[in-house]
């Protein structure tokens, strides 16, 4: 079984995958979050690359990234509101990558999925960018954009 990291919200992802024999270590939601679900709880900040090194050595091994902690943007916000939201996810989403890659690469099967969202066209395009982007400089890690409904099925088949 993998050894997987949900950064950002998802308790019933992250019951699924205990569910199914997964070590699952919960990124946020809180400590009583993760252990209703049976999931280990990891302080998690994307905005601190301190709380992100902190983590990464936290965990030790990794197998699978669920990298889940891009906000929707929409259409219709407002262009500042568009900005900032952009590079808060951006940043958030490679911190995140960067902080463990080094453990996926030690993975015999590393996994990353960036999760975007199909009510949120803006950022799915974003997580897109970024996505090719890491799969094209990181080409022995399997690295995919997918929507949240798409992560269980992927991970099971690993």
């Amino acid at each position: 079984m993998a050894s997987v990291l949900i950064a950002g919200a998802n308790e019933g992802l992250a019951r699924q995958l205990v569910h199914a024999g997964h070590t699952v270590w919960l990124g946020s939601g809180g400590r009583a979050a993760a252990a209703d679900v049976g999931a280990r709880f990891l302080p998690l900040d994307v905005t601190s690359d301190e709380s992100l090194t902190a983590a990464a050595a936290a965990v030790g091994s990794l197998d699978v990234l669920v990298n889940n902690v891009a906000e929707p943007t929409e259409p219709t916000e407002p262009a500042e509101a568009v900005r900032e939201t952009f590079q808060a996810d951006l940043t958030g989403l490679v911190r995140v990558l960067q902080a463990f890659l080094p453990l996926l690469e030690r993975s015999a099967a590393p996994v990353v999925l960036n999760v975007s969202s199909r009510s949120a066209p803006l950022s799915a395009a974003a997580v897109n960018m970024v996505t090719v982007a890491y799969a094209k400089a990181y080409p022995r890690l399997r690295i995919e954009a997918v929507q949240l409904e798409e992560v269980v099925r992927v991970v099971q088949d690993e």
